[in-house]
């Protein structure tokens, strides 16, 4: 494993003149970018290291040449601060892996306001059932009872339960559709910025732009999905401009705006006319065409967003469903509240809660993109995340492409000091004149 202590010895902006390494200090500096493609940078405290060398470049100016890497380091805090503050609710939230006690103990995120007015309904009726047969004595028969009791067991529970999990099965499996595609964003996304930064390195300019309107494409998608008009600048700090962000914000749908800049950028960075060499034209559609099919794939996931958001399941299938739960709840005090009594109101709210429960999150996560639920997707930390895989591959490609520089002049300053010395230029002249005097003899003879 490498060790990090040399990365102390660029302590100094004298190690730098001009935005460029000295000559004492070019090992050091050369060991430092190697440093940033080890393997172990996963490693937390690697990784705050790599991070604070990352800013000490921009601060010397060692990514002046590199600008889209400057501005992506400079804006970083912005968007991480601006990230977090807009999805606290879902990145703050209990989740179900931080501990049995903790996630059965909390109320936010039982999404109990989806179903509180009719549990309060069925509750109420439950404590008028108790009142009518202790206070006033309006009793059932037993016969009429155990007739209850047959149709609620072979009929109502039976139906009821088959609606309400295959209700819950349905919302859950559009929950981690949804998820898949918010998946497919962020590799689809890393792989993009990938390619453009290994197949475009002849067109500066458009490749920068190609992939600053490919990384705003997530959080273009994000806005959309949730119908969110208004934008948050520092979300995109580094990538966008405030006035790009307000053509992208304007537009009609903003993903597709981020997708078809991004095309436009492309094809002016693979441009082919009279006079393109045939090899490189050739080579030109090839990579094209790989790129363009992965923004495509990108527009496909919002497509796939759109139909989640747009397709609820059917009206019929809900209004059925909470018909029947709610009058099998309305009925179910009746038939026991001659043998439980008062203990009727209890038992009963704890049996709607516990159904009405299951409603209750089938609706919750059946279109999951509300930025107000805590089980609702975490798509700004979604977005943060992409942004920060994209910052990493264009720093770590200006590393590389700095890396390569400083080999190269490396390299040649070796070279020079290996060749022999040179003779003077009074030496020189000569045996110029020596020469050409010997010259000049041969020819007279």
């Amino acid at each position: 494993m490498v060790e990090s202590k040399p990365l102390t010895r660029l302590n100094s902006l004298s190690d730098f003149q001009d935005g460029g390494p000295s000559h004492q200090r070019r090992s050091s500096l050369q060991f430092s970018f190697r440093s940033t493609f080890n393997n172990n940078t996963a490693n937390p405290e690697r990784l705050a290291k790599e991070n604070d060398m990352n800013g000490f470049r921009q601060f010397v100016g060692l990514y002046k040449n590199f600008p889209l890497a400057d501005d992506v380091l400079k804006g970083a805090s912005y968007r991480q601060e601006a990230f977090k503050e807009s999805g606290k609710k879902q990145l703050n939230h209990v989740r179900g892996t931080d501990g049995w006690f903790r996630s059965m103990l909390t109320l936010e995120v039982r999404a109990i306001d989806n179903y509180f007015p009719a549990w309060l309904m069925v509750t109420l009726n439950a404590l008028l059932a108790s009142f009518l047969s202790e206070v006033f004595e309006m009793k059932m028969g037993h016969a009429i009872i155990k007739h209850w009791d047959t149709v609620y067991s072979l009929v109502l529970k039976t139906s009821l339960a088959f609606l309400l999990v295959f209700r819950l099965n349905r919302c859950a499996l559009r929950f981690w559709e949804a998820r898949g595609y918010w998946g497919a964003v962020t590799h689809l996304t890393r792989n993009l910025v990938s390619g453009i930064l290994m197949y475009c390195r002849h067109s500066p300019q458009h490749r920068d732009q190609a992939i600053r309107w490919a990384s705003a494409f997530c959080v273009a998608s994000m806005h959309f999905i949730r119908s969110e008009h208004e934008y948050n600048y520092d979300e995109l700090a580094g990538f966008l401009t405030e006035s790009q962000i307000n053509r992208m914000k304007d537009a009609n749908h903003a993903a597709l705006f981020a997708a078809s800049m991004c095309r436009y950028h492309l094809h002016k960075a693979f441009r082919i006319d009279a006079f393109t060499a045939p090899q490189k034209a050739h080579a030109y559609a090839i990579q094209l065409n790989e790129l363009e099919s992965r923004v495509g794939r990108l527009v496909e996931q919002v497509s796939g967003m759109e139909k989640i958001r747009s397709t609820p399941l059917p009206v019929a299938y809900v209004t059925h469903l909470r018909t029947f739960l709610f009058t099998y709840l309305c009925f179910f005090p009746y038939a026991w509240v001659d043998d439980w009594g008062w203990t009727t109101v209890p038992m009963v709210a704890f049996t709607a809660f516990a159904l009405f429960g299951i409603e209750g999150c089938s609706s919750e996560v059946e279109i999951p993109f509300n930025r107000s639920r805590a089980n609702h997707l975490a798509l700004d930390a979604y977005c943060m995340i992409i942004l920060e895989s994209v910052q990493g591959l264009i720093v770590q490609d200006a590393n590389l492409c700095t890396q390569t520089e400083l080999d190269q002049s490396f390299l040649e300053e070796e070279i020079k000091k290996m060749e022999p010395p040179r003779t003077s230029s009074s030496d020189d002249s000569s045996i110029g004149m020596s020469l050409t005097e010997k010259d000049e003899f041969t020819f007279s003879a």
